[in-house]
């Protein structure tokens, strides 16, 4: 498995192709990870990301997203954090960046959706992500994806 970053990037400008639908990815008591589904576009895949907590993990989640401190990521602790996700393709795996990310919460509820810009299709059609987010509660998982099979013509324009 090589290293990996995948980097955020503009929205795509036509709507893709679903590739697969809805998956929890991760679900620990009071918090919960999914994708919506996944699009495939003519040089990549969109992967609309979304988080769900509830109760004490809710209360976590906010207290690690919006405190205000120093980050949590790969080079060391921090006194904040956000999901971690990872994603691989081709024996390519490493860590996604947001292209998107919108999020909101308090002591009873925390919502967090994203989205991730995956700049290669997978050319055996399959897609791995990786979720965690021990901080609040959400234990790393790993999720195999088996996509769909479509060709360009099946990406819808928008113009």
């Amino acid at each position: 498995m090589r290293a990996h970053r995948w980097a955020a990037a503009v929205e795509p400008t036509d709507l893709g192709a679903v590739v697969h639908g809805p998956v929890v990815l991760a679900r620990a008591p009071g918090i919960v990870a999914g994708l919506r589904c996944v699009f495939a576009h003519t040089d990549g895949l969109w992967l609309p990301f979304v988080l769900r907590a509830e109760g004490v993990q809710a209360e976590a989640a906010t207290r690690q997203s919006f405190s205000g401190h120093l980050p949590l990521d790969e080079t060391g602790p921090g006194t904040w954090s956000e999901p971690v996700v990872a994603i691989g393709v081709d024996g390519d795996e490493g860590f996604a960046d947001a292209s998107r990310s919108s999020g909101g919460g308090g002591e009873d509820s925390f919502d967090l959706d994203a989205g991730y810009w995956v700049d290669r299709v997978p050319s055996d059609g399959r897609l791995t992500v990786t979720v965690s987010w021990p901080q609040a509660g959400l234990p790393e998982t790993r999720t195999d994806l088996v996509l769909s099979p479509w060709t360009a013509a099946d990406v819808l324009p928008l113009l």
